[in-house]
């Protein structure tokens, strides 16, 4: 039977809190550098990115915080800067061949400011780097960048070559209600796909192609705290799967098999993979008016949106939107009122058929766009109170 509707249901991850960094912090860094004061401009950076943390003296202590599933350690010693992150270790029974393989092919590079070291059977990601050759923009890309990629690869180089966990933080599992509810939303979700994409080979349109791709990796992402080598494989398939320049008979191949490979996940795997991590810098980006403004107001991909629905495609009209939604909470922080008009948006729509859906959804986004408008005007509006 065709499917009749999108299911959204309340999400069991957990909104990642932004903490903004302060630019006027930074600013006082970069003329710190300027001047020659290295230690209080490094000092001042740390300050910058984790204006929500206690940051310790660097040339007393040790700067330790979690990013995922990844522990980050900052230390200062004898005018040199070392950030290093344990990523796993080559255990007898790995295959250690294949696993430096990949590391020096898929996560050094030359002029990359972060690098693989081994150290005896130990993998770690490191940089280090003299004071006085630490600009702040250098320290605030490395302190970005590292963690990310030593939170992508660690668990994927665990499933694939055999390594053992190093030095990793502690993710809290989901209880057993969670556990529960996420697996019938997992399963649920791969089934859509799977349906969605044989809607895609019927059609022939590249619109509704790139939709479902959308869908397969952010629907997913806005509802689970989706982590480990489930996340990885995801994000590897997603690349070929979601690419607008690939081939389409390719992207459907891909998309089809990520589909069948999700499904066949066991519970326990599925247990393994879920679980709500600490990030002490927000792994997401900050939403925007315009962003809102673009996608579900007046932009160009707001129109084609709305001509499709004009054009009483209200199966391609519906799924667009349900994918514009989840995206805009799997990759955007967002204020706390906008976040939650998001959600109601979505389970609003949630198992409405196409017409209906599509309807609401776009009603309730020019609504959403008028709000998001009126909170940046109070927002703006405090802020210049503030400095006056």
């Amino acid at each position: 039977m065709p499917l009749a509707s999108l299911h959204s249901p309340p999400p069991i991850r957990k909104k990642t809190l932004a903490h903004k960094p302060d630019y006027e912090v930074l600013d006082t860094a970069i003329s710190l550098f300027g001047e020659g004061r290295f230690v209080e401009s490094l000092q001042k950076t740390l300050e910058h990115l984790f204006a929500h943390r206690e940051v310790p003296d660097l040339a007393a202590s040790t700067f330790t915080f979690p990013q995922g599933s990844s522990r980050v350690t900052v230390k200062l010693e004898d005018q040199v800067l070392s950030v290093i992150i344990p990523l796993v270790r080559l255990a007898p029974e790995s295959n250690a061949t294949a696993a430096l393989r990949f590391l020096l092919t898929k996560i050094s590079g030359t002029g990359q400011l972060h690098q693989p070291r081994l150290r005896g059977d130990e993998v770690y990601l490191e940089f280090r780097d003299r004071l006085s050759r630490l600009h702040p923009t250098k320290v605030v890309e490395v302190l970005r960048r590292m963690p990310v990629e030593a939170d992508a690869n660690d668990d994927w180089m665990v499933d694939q070559f055999g390594a053992a966990p190093l030095g990793r933080e502690t993710i809290a599992p989901l209880d057993g209600g969670e556990l529960g509810r996420a697996e019938t939303m997992w399963r649920s979700h791969w089934r859509e796909v799977e349906e969605l994409l044989k809607e895609s080979q019927r059609k022939r349109s590249m619109f509704f192609l790139n939709e479902v791709s959308g869908y397969a990796t952010h629907h997913i992402r806005y509802a689970l705290p989706v982590g480990g080598f489930l996340s990885t494989r995801i994000a590897e398939a997603a690349a070929t799967f979601d690419d607008n320049e690939e081939d389409p008979m390719k992207r459907e191949t891909a998309l089809a098999k990520c589909a069948k490979e999700m499904l066949a996940v066991t519970r326990e795997d599925l247990a393994k993979n879920l679980g709500h991590a600490e990030y002490s810098i927000s792994p997401l980006s900050d939403g925007s008016v315009e962003q809102l403004e673009s996608y579900l107001g007046g932009g160009d991909y707001a129109d084609a949106v709305a001509r499709t629905r004009s054009a009483g495609k209200f199966m391609d009209a519906a799924l667009a939107l349900v994918s514009t939604y989840s995206y805009l909470l799997s990759r955007f922080s967002w204020a706390p009122a906008i976040e939650a008009s998001l959600l109601e948006g979505l389970g609003a729509s949630s198992d409405k058929p196409w017409r209906e859906a599509a309807r609401v959804l776009t009603n309730h986004g020019r609504a959403l766009v008028e709000l998001a408008g009126k909170e940046s005007e109070s927002a703006s509006t405090e802020a210049a109170e503030e400095a006056s």
